[in-house]
């Protein structure tokens, strides 16, 4: 399994998630395109793992949309298949990203 892989499997739940969560498709696909930018730049080193990419989005759609974080749990649960615990750590997740080396 690859990201690649992932995006692929994921990218329909993530854009109904995306615009459940912002009351639109065009909302939703910007935020996902956001989320996979920020994916790419920054995340691609850590380990292969669904819930990165929903981190990822649940971060720029917590800055738009007016559903608070348990709601947000409600729809990656029924939306996209993640368990209670799992979304919990989806939407509480704050890390700007990996730690680097300045060296």
């Amino acid at each position: 399994m690859n990201w690649i892989h992932i995006i692929n499997e994921e990218l329909a739940r993530m854009r109904l998630f995306a615009s459940a969560a912002l009351d639109g498709p065009a909302e939703g696909d910007l935020a996902v395109e956001a989320a996979l930018g920020d994916l790419f730049e920054n995340h691609l080193s850590q380990p292969l793992d669904r819930a990165v990419v929903y981190r990822l989005l649940d971060r720029q759609l917590r800055l738009l949309t007016r559903l608070d974080a348990g709601e947000r749990v409600e729809l990656l649960v029924h939306l996209c298949g993640f368990c209670a615990d799992e979304s919990h750590g989806i939407v509480q997740w704050d890390a700007i990203g990996p730690l680097r080396s300045v060296g």
